[in-house]
């Protein structure tokens, strides 16, 4: 399988970075990925911070208890990574948060 390492995909998942490599020609927020570390990308140390807090944040995630979850807060802040993310990263990659292309502008 072939990842496109042109775009980078902010979702969390148990134990992760939180930031993924998604399939070649996949539509945004489709398709199998492939875990980017903070390291190869770069990251300051404050926005790797940020994301591991957010991972952790969802590590405390219960399945069988979803109603006590703050679904709402948890998504904004990864709205906020993702616009950060496509901050840091610039024209480098594009990135894509809850299906949807980050913007942003100059």
């Amino acid at each position: 399988m072939e990842y496109d390492r042109g775009r980078l995909r902010v979702w969390p998942d148990w134990g992760s970075s939180g930031i993924w490599y998604p399939q070649a020609g996949s539509e945004p927020g489709q398709g199998p990925v492939s875990m980017a570390s903070h390291e190869a990308l770069g990251l300051p140390d404050w926005l790797a911070e940020r994301f591991a807090r957010w991972i952790e944040w969802y590590d405390d995630y219960l399945p069988e208890r979803p109603d006590a979850f703050p679904w709402e807060r948890f998504k904004d802040e990864g709205r906020m990574l993702a616009f950060e993310l496509a901050r840091f990263v610039g024209d480098e990659y594009q990135v894509e948060y809850d299906g949807r292309k980050v913007i942003v502008f100059p």
